[in-house]
């Protein structure tokens, strides 16, 4: 056995501090930072914390925050990394024999360690180590530790040489209030699915990519899971939040495969591994630069032409088809949706737009095998987007959204709720089912294939179980045998009557019910029957189980007031159908929405020169909420801040150095409800040919004139993060 060392050298840590300022104090900052831009932003959160975060994250010699990543041969080698504090010296591994009995330590592997500085104050040291010449299909026990101080005993288990059954899970953004309501998702996955193999998370797995805090509650979250299974992440735009770097927590707490396109840029957050017969390919689509898009592209199209599995999924953050309302990623859309088609991807998850939402292109619902029905039925990939925590946007309807404009069908949309999705692998076919958190099925659809065909087939009821649900051949379930496609319309076997994958709270009584709720909802379920076994066998038609306005059918729920729900997060769970937009649940159609705050927004200019400064002013938008500052029409998001307790935002942006010159537009989102205004702005050459405002553009005056106007209220001056990066060495 030998350990394989990391093979780069490791970069210091960087350490950025969001910046929120008043108004008297804006000239000094710009001052000091020489025009650079501003970093900003609040770490994300619904709740205060208790206690002071440098009490409850402090690290010692005691191992924390374990985790398995999966190397690029799993049969053989499994890495494992790990924190402590400073004073460790000698990290290491021990494999312990795979025993009924106690345990006892075997042999020990090295492992290399990188110390970081962190927001807090103190610094920590991250270590990995891989182990390798394992046992394909073998569970090893395993601790971390110095030889003196260790973790518990913890196991994992070995790929197979070959295709075997097994199970994953998927995870949406957790981003906000993680250890608080996120923990949810993630601890209901593994309830469903105890001995899964893997866990892939679509990014956003925190909000503020330098606070330690954060990381450590999204360690919590999951408890020991991660140090039981692998866990596949892709970075999302908060892992580059206020950046405009990648995290350095990415490389030093998860070790992937450096075997994406060459260049430090990619090493490990573009990766793949082949796990039991499915190739695992993930990709950053947070780098919509073109040289970065070309790389990422070249080389997903080597792993999709070269690739000896049965089964392909294909992971990065923001949506091919944008679910949440004002979203469009043309870019990535362009670059990777011809390579997922032409190569009959079976799996894109995504995440970004903290809504559920599941569909194909309609030219995958021509010349299906007989029997099959375009209702229900369809080839080719399916798109699916998810979120984990209890931030929610406002998805656009049904019949008019992103996927309609590019001739793409959402089948299924439901909003307002977390989520986590399982997926079980067999000879023939791959099941998914998509559960909320008090156990009601959401989404199921199975992915059949035999003799060169494929079908994808909705699905109504859950499975009670998958090869992921016991260990090894204990209590073994019996898996359906898979459907040939074309066969019959609908290959789900008879439903179980008691599917019982997802009841984190054991539903007994409506679980915890509902604090916020007075009248404990006597009725307040009508998409649930009265009878309340675990789970849910029938109440899990097309109808989303606990979103009004996300039924199948495309006209009753899209025109739900977009106002009620998406500021509710916290009571995304317990009730079986916490339905947070129930004021129009009996007549929805006819329920004229509350009046809506319109966005407007207003340019201190209406052109500037590249590289050059103004203030944008908005209002309409909801109190606190996050708001998106975006440069079009090639998309750049120019800065994320938070509106004020009116509703109203102010903020200084900078135009990049490298936008074209011409007309463009300046869009202001709001994260939360979705609110959307947009004025015209001309960039031009230089300053000599700007219509005189009086406003010189530089950060000086920038500053100046956000203190002149800001009032006294607190201003937020967002440093300008761009999608497209430039290739940067170590």
């Amino acid at each position: 056995m030998r350990h394989i060392a990391p093979q780069r050298a490791r970069k210091p840590f960087r350490l950025r501090k969001a910046t929120i300022v008043s108004g008297v104090a804006v000239a000094a900052i710009a001052l000091a930072a020489c025009g650079a831009g501003i970093a900003a932003s609040a770490a994300g959160g619904l709740l205060p914390p208790a206690v002071a975060p440098v009490t409850l994250h402090t690290p010692t010699a005691a191992p924390d925050r374990i985790v398995l990543t999966p190397t690029e041969a799993p049969a053989t080698s499994q890495n494992v990394s790990w924190r402590t504090s400073t004073a460790v010296t000698a990290p290491k591994v021990q494999l312990g024999t795979p025993s009924i009995a106690p345990v006892e330590g075997g042999a020990t592997v090295d492992a290399t360690s990188q110390t970081m500085k962190t927001d807090l104050g103190y610094e920590i040291e991250y270590h990995s180590a891989t182990l390798t010449d394992l046992k394909p299909g073998t569970t090893y026990n395993y601790r971390v530790g110095d030889g003196e101080t260790w973790s518990e005993w913890l196991e994992f288990r070995t790929a197979t040489a070959e295709a075997s059954d097994f199970s994953f899970i998927i995870q949406g953004d957790g981003q906000n209030d993680v250890k608080s309501y996120v923990s949810r998702s993630y601890r209901a996955a593994y309830e469903a699915r105890p001995y899964a193999q893997a866990v892939l998370h679509v990014g956003d797995l925190i909000d503020t990519e330098t606070a330690d805090a954060e990381w450590g509650d999204w360690f919590a979250a999951a408890g020991y899971a991660n140090a039981y299974m692998n866990v596949l992440a892709s970075p999302g735009n908060h892992e580059y939040y206020p950046g405009p770097d990648l995290t350095d927590y990415w490389r030093a707490q998860f070790e992937y495969p450096k075997n994406g396109p060459a260049g430090a840029l990619y090493s490990e957050n573009v990766y793949r591994t082949d796990y039991q017969g499915v190739r695992f390919i993930m990709l950053d689509s947070n780098l919509q630069d073109p040289a970065s898009m070309a790389a990422q592209t070249a080389w997903l199209e080597q792993q999709l032409a070269d690739n000896p599995n049965a089964w392909t999924v294909v992971q990065f953050h923001h949506p091919v088809f944008s679910v949440t309302s004002g979203r469009d990623n043309s870019t990535v859309r362009n670059a990777w949706m011809p390579l997922l088609e032409k190569y009959d991807v079976d799996l894109v998850l995504q995440g970004h737009d903290h809504a559920y939402g599941r569909g194909n292109l309609f030219a995958n619902e021509k010349d299906l095998p007989a029997g099959a029905s375009a209702d229900t039925a369809q080839t080719g990939p399916v798109y699916l987007i998810t979120n984990a925590g209890p931030k929610n946007y406002v998805p656009d309807p049904l019949e008019a959204n992103n996927w309609v404009a590019n001739d793409a069908h959402l089948r299924k949309m439901t909003r307002d709720l977390q989520f986590f999705q399982t997926v079980d692998v067999t000879d023939g076919e791959m099941h998914v089912e998509s559960w909320t958190l008090d156990g009601t099925l959401n989404d199921a659809f199975t992915i059949t294939k035999s003799n060169g065909s494929k079908l994808v087939t909705d699905e109504t009821t859950a499975r009670a179980s998958g090869p992921g649900s016991t260990r090894g051949s204990i209590n073994a379930p019996t898996i359906p045998a898979p459907a040939v496609p074309g066969a019959e319309p609908t290959p789900q076997p008879t439903p179980s009557p008691t599917p019982t994958p997802t009841m984190p709270p054991t539903t007994t009584t409506p679980p915890t019910a509902e604090p916020t709720t007075p009248p404990v909802t006597p009725t307040p379920t009508p998409t649930v029957p009265p009878t309340t076994p675990p789970v849910t066998p029938t109440p899990t038609p097309t109808v989303a189980p606990t979103t009004p306005p996300v039924t199948p059918t495309p006209t009753p729920g899209p025109t739900v007031p977009p106002t009620t729900g998406p500021t509710v997060p916290p009571t995304t769970g317990p009730s079986a159908t916490p339905a947070p937009t129930t004021p129009p649940a009996t007549q929805a159609p006819s329920t004229t929405p509350a009046p809506v705050p319109t966005a407007a927004i207003t340019l201190s200019r209406s052109a500037v020169e590249l590289g050059g400064s103004l203030v944008v002013a908005g209002t309409g938008y909801q109190p606190g909420e996050e708001v998106n500052i975006v440069l079009h029409s090639t998309p750049v998001v120019l800065a994320e801040v938070r509106a004020d307790d009116t509703g109203a935002l102010r903020a200084g942006i900078i135009v990049p150095a490298d936008t074209a010159i011409g007309e463009h537009r300046l869009v202001v989102t709001g994260a939360d409800t979705g609110r959307t205004a947009e004025a015209p702005l001309t960039v031009v050459r230089s300053a000599e040919a700007l219509p005189g405002t009086g406003f010189a553009g530089t950060p000086l005056a920038l500053a100046a004139l956000l203190a002149l106007g800001g009032g006294g209220a607190a201003l937020v001056i967002a440093r300008r993060r761009r999608l497209s990066r430039q290739a940067a060495s170590e």
